[in-house]
């Protein structure tokens, strides 16, 4: 190897060195920057849910209290979801794996949360108990929560959503959480489910925008998350009826898989 070219491959090991460096700062900036975010966030909300635990409160302030507890934690979901969202992008994600997790669990953590919004008329659960599974458990837990929060939020004009989320096994490698809010739920057409399939991060129906504000990250950064874990997140729609939204999961992660049955 020539001088000449000995220069060029110490160049270009110093600005691959350099840029690495720059990733592993930015990696670090997003984790830090989401942090200092929803920290002040969080506290808010854990506070207005102490308060509104008081049997004191005349029936108006507590609803008041419980609706501000309700957006200050939509406001977190949003911060989490941005910066989680820019991380995948950079590939500056990791998966914090946990073997043996009882995913009904986390089904039962969701329901319970959702099941006191006024907008939800009902809400069943029906989680096989016996699924554990190797899998990041709060990543999983915002998949159920993103996918069960437009369930509860995109349904049909003057009426409340119902919601069944089911949990059971598909054979020996996989199982499936399945979220259903048929036949109260809004829906997509055809043309909406093609473009969700697209993948574009702010994409949202086109019915959805005149239903409820949103950023449309949520539902893209889902199948990100469920894809990192070796899995799929399958859309089933029709407008005018629901949404029947399939996360199917391996027992044992097996991270950026692309091929699922």
């Amino acid at each position: 190897m020539t001088d000449k070219e000995d220069a060029a491959w110490e160049n270009y090991a110093e600005q691959s060195h350099q840029l690495e460096q720059l990733l592993i700062q930015r990696q670090k900036w997003l984790g830090d920057a989401s942090h200092e975010l929803r920290g002040p966030l969080n506290a808010a909300a854990m506070s207005l849910n102490v308060v509104t635990r008081r049997d004191d409160l005349p029936d108006g302030v507590h609803a008041t209290l419980r609706n501000a507890e309700r957006h200050l934690l939509h406001m977190s979901d949003l911060v989490r979801d941005m910066f989680d969202t820019a991380k995948l992008e950079n590939d500056a994600f990791e998966l914090a794996v946990t073997p043996d997790v009882p995913v009904h669990e986390i089904v039962e953590e969701i329901t319970a949360e959702f099941a006191a919004n006024p907008d939800v008329l009902s809400l069943r659960s029906v989680p096989d108990r016996t699924i554990t599974a190797t899998l990041d458990r709060d990543r999983i837990r915002q998949v159920v929560r993103n996918v069960v929060s437009n369930a509860a939020k995109y349904r049909q004009a003057g009426k409340q959503a119902t919601i069944a989320v089911l949990l059971h096994r598909i054979d020996d490698a996989y199982f499936e959480i399945v979220v259903d809010d048929t036949p109260n739920g809004l829906g997509m057409t055809k043309s909406d489910l093609e473009a969700l399939e697209s993948g574009q991060p702010f994409w949202r129906a086109e019915a959805a925008k005149t239903v409820a504000s949103g950023t449309g990250l949520g539902i893209q950064l889902s199948r990100k998350l469920v894809e990192r874990s070796g899995g799929q997140l399958r859309y089933d729609s029709e407008f005018g009826s629901g949404t029947v939204a399939t996360i199917r999961l391996p027992y044992n992660l097996q991270p950026d898989t692309d091929a699922i049955p």
